[in-house]
């Protein structure tokens, strides 16, 4: 595919059109705009919710992308607790804390490895659509694209362990059967935090590529076959 359509910033000293994510202007030299030193977690999650794309923009412009090892730490531990759910591993552990421990230790390196993988993916399908993020950037947008799904762990995952306890990750009996609508109820809790997440990164990518809308949807069906494609082979496993 040819490049895609780029959004541009024009220098106020010269009228040359730059890169809209550029700080300094190729032809004049002159600051087109600041850096952003520093990012405040709590801060860059409220403007994920009320404004996705400003929330980006300061995520891409920043010089420090602050707390992204955090966040994917914390990503980490809710896929392992999300693998071992699937697979319905609960009888593999000698009771319920060994299992949340052993979630607490894998995820950290697991949710690092994972983003930074699904970064790497991320710049493949960017540059195949004419995209020119890099993978600094990119990794901060997929770290925080997962936020939605931290605040799942933090405010869901309680609730449901609570609840369940191990019988969560098993499926002798399956928590559908033990309390259908409560599982249904909080299982539907934690699809809108993966579905919100997903378009999380869509908007990230948009703003870090410079894509139009249409792009972007076409951006959207590649990550979406990628991560049917995962889900499958962790079945397969």
């Amino acid at each position: 595919m040819g490049p895609g359509p780029r959004r541009m910033i024009r220098c106020s000293v010269c009228g040359h059109e730059n890169d809209d994510l550029a700080v300094l202007c190729v032809s004049c030299k002159s600051y087109l705009q600041s850096k952003v030193d520093t990012l405040d977690l709590f801060q860059t999650f409220w403007t994920l919710i009320i404004s996705p794309r400003t929330a980006f923009r300061r995520i891409a412009l920043s010089r420090h992308k602050n707390y992204i090892f955090l966040v994917s730490s914390l990503l980490g531990i809710a896929l392992a607790y999300s693998v071992l759910w699937f697979k319905n591993l609960g009888p593999s552990f000698p009771n319920l804390i060994i299992l949340l421990l052993s979630g607490l230790l894998a995820g950290p390196l697991l949710g690092i490895a994972f983003v930074f993988l699904f970064s790497a993916v991320m710049i493949l399908l960017d540059r195949l659509l004419g995209g020119r993020a890099t993978l600094r950037t990119t990794f901060g947008v997929v770290a925080y694209s997962a936020m939605p799904i931290v605040l799942s762990l933090v405010l869901v995952f309680p609730i449901e362990v609570a609840i369940f306890g191990i019988d969560l990750f098993d499926n002798n009996p399956s928590p559908l059967v033990i309390k259908p609508f409560i599982y249904i109820t909080l299982l539907g809790f934690d699809t809108l935090a993966v579905l919100w997440a997903w378009l999380l990164l869509i908007e990230g990518a948009i703003v870090a590529n410079g894509f139009t809308r249409a792009r972007s949807w076409e951006l959207a069906g590649l990550v979406f076959l990628v991560t049917v494609a995962g889900v499958y082979g962790l079945r397969l496993l």
